[in-house]
């Protein structure tokens, strides 16, 4: 382990061509093939590499005794997985098995989960997504709570004064001892805030379909 993490960043770049290269390989085996059981193989790699990307940031964590930058990307890493990995991979999946099907001349599939949602559904759909996100935000201050433990600042903590404490100053005492994570944290709550803004926009102002132009 000693030698990956000394190489972390070269791991880290094969760890995501690795990614990439086994989600494809899964995808043409399983729809250009047809060899399903085979397929299994590749997703059970694509697993294990998310897995193992995990595992170095969780080690060089312990090495350094740091929150370094790579633990960051590894940590988006993870995080977009949970929130956003599932429906994007549906996405993939969809891709690939209309063009296999026009590569080989065959009836387009027909793909009713990918087929775009308007309205209340897909209100709901960007809801879930904010939840997602919202649980993985907790998660990781949870983590963070372990991991660097509360500042003396948070039992005097004044709400009205919150706002201007914790982004005013390039660097803050709030909410953890450790720099690092002030400031992913706070970094955080703004996108954490767009993405509420986004999601809700959508319940408010329901997403229309577009009508078909006709020519005249």
């Amino acid at each position: 382990m000693e030698f990956v993490l000394d190489n972390k960043w070269l791991f880290l770049i094969l760890a995501e061509t690795v990614f990439w290269l086994s989600t494809l390989s899964f995808l043409l085996v399983r729809y250009w093939f047809n060899l399903k059981r085979l397929s299994v193989a590749f997703f059970i790699l694509f697993l294990v590499n998310d897995l193992w990307i995990a595992t170095m940031g969780y080690f060089d964590y312990l090495r350094t005794g740091e929150f370094s930058a790579y633990q960051i990307i590894i940590l988006v890493v993870i995080v977009y997985a949970f929130i956003y990995g599932k429906s994007d991979f549906q996405k993939l999946d969809a891709f690939i098995q209309r063009k296999v099907a026009k590569w080989r001349g065959l009836p387009a599939p027909e793909l009713t989960s990918t087929k775009p949602l308007y309205g209340m559904e897909h209100a709901k759909q960007e809801r879930r997504n904010f939840y997602k996100h919202l649980i993985a935000f907790i998660a990781v201050q949870c983590l963070f709570v372990v991991m660097f433990g509360l500042s003396d600042s948070v039992s005097s903590l004044q709400i009205d004064t919150l706002f201007a404490e914790w982004y005013d100053q390039k660097q803050t005492e709030l909410f953890y001892k450790s720099d690092t994570a002030n400031n992913i944290t706070r970094v955080w709550t703004i996108i954490l805030a767009i993405d509420l803004i986004i999601a809700m926009s959508y319940t408010v102002a329901p997403k229309k379909k577009k009508k078909a132009s006709h020519a005249v």
